[in-house]
């Protein structure tokens, strides 16, 4: 893969640190080291097996012909496992089910072989499958991972759902505002929330007190929204939003963001409910549905509807 190729050359070809390669390959700096440490090791994994074996699989080996031809895509030409599927000619391979059932079947006869060049083909297949970016195997033949990663994918979709007027409309948020602003001097009777919007707001948020209490909180919940104690908490998370693009702008930066993100998250009153949730596009795009309701279309008659589907002087000659 060119990253892992260029993450070799530039720490060991022109030795630069893992933050100066990690910058100029616009690679997160846990995200490079992940990259670089695979590389090392599928370089030594290769090397290692090429010294003994001058070739992947035994010529007189017990695995079918396109089994192979998929493991030889995947590994060697670092295939997906749908081109590496497609790859073996067999077109039944394509199917999930079919192309399980026969690795599961050449790997069983890999381990049960007695030659050390079958047991170095399936250690080699399995600490690649345990490896590399996306597993080749099926999950019942699958090692641990050896990755430990930092999941921040449904984040991502959060904040940018946010940030994108067209998903999260003004509307919206100046019905949210005129609907749950809560006046009150007592600060134990009150939570806080940050409404994001660059239109609005001068700042591209506003800190919005809401009621404390059990059944604001679950509107909160509906529409996906942190609800906060503490109104520092609550401005800290507005601000960085606002400013996401610019604080994750370069590698460091993002390095800086996400665990201030995290940590000012996890605070929020609601924190179990709305992490908890799968957040996707689709599930999004539903948050607002309740404020409004969509008129359903009447249906029409049965008998009209045959006389809509064509021009009745079609059938007469003139």
């Amino acid at each position: 893969m060119p990253n892992e190729q260029n993450s070799l050359y530039l720490t060991l070809g022109t030795g630069k640190s893992s933050w100066e390669a990690g910058e100029m390959l616009k690679i997160s700096h846990y995200k490079y080291l992940e990259i670089k440490e695979r590389a090392e090791v599928f370089f030594k994994l290769f090397t290692n097996f090429l010294e003994k074996h001058p070739s992947l699989f035994r010529p007189d080996g017990p695995c079918q012909e396109d089994f192979k031809d998929y493991i030889e895509a995947v590994l060697c030409d670092r295939k997906t496992r749908k081109e590496a599927a497609q790859k073996t000619g067999y077109s039944a391979n394509l199917l999930s089910e079919v192309s399980n059932r026969k690795i599961e079947k050449n790997i069983k006869r890999l381990k049960e072989s007695d030659n050390e060049w079958d047991i170095d083909t399936l250690k080699l297949i399995l600490e690649f499958d345990r490896w590399n970016n996306f597993r080749i195997l099926p999950k019942m033949l699958q090692q641990p991972s050896a990755y430990k990663r930092r999941l921040n994918k449904k984040d991502k979709i959060y904040i940018k759902y946010l940030l994108n007027e067209n998903k999260m409309p003004t509307w919206l948020i100046e019905k949210i505002k005129e609907k749950f602003y809560f006046k009150s001097r007592k600060e134990d009777h009150k939570y806080y929330v940050a409404l994001i919007s660059k239109t609005l707001y001068k700042d591209g948020y506003f800190v919005l007190p809401i009621r404390k209490d059990k059944d604001v909180v679950k509107e909160m919940n509906r529409f996906y929204i942190y609800v906060f104690a503490d109104k520092d908490d609550a401005d800290s998370f507005g601000f960085m939003i606002a400013n996401y693009f610019l604080k994750t702008a370069r590698v460091r930066l993002g390095l800086k963001f996400w665990p201030e993100y995290m940590e000012v998250v996890h605070r929020a009153v609601n924190y179990a409910q709305i992490n908890n949730l799968d957040f996707n596009v689709k599930t999004l795009d539903m948050a607002y549905e309740p404020l409004h309701k969509h008129k359903k279309a009447k249906k029409k008659a049965k008998e009209d509807q045959g006389f809509l589907r064509a021009d009745p002087q079609l059938f007469y000659k003139k």
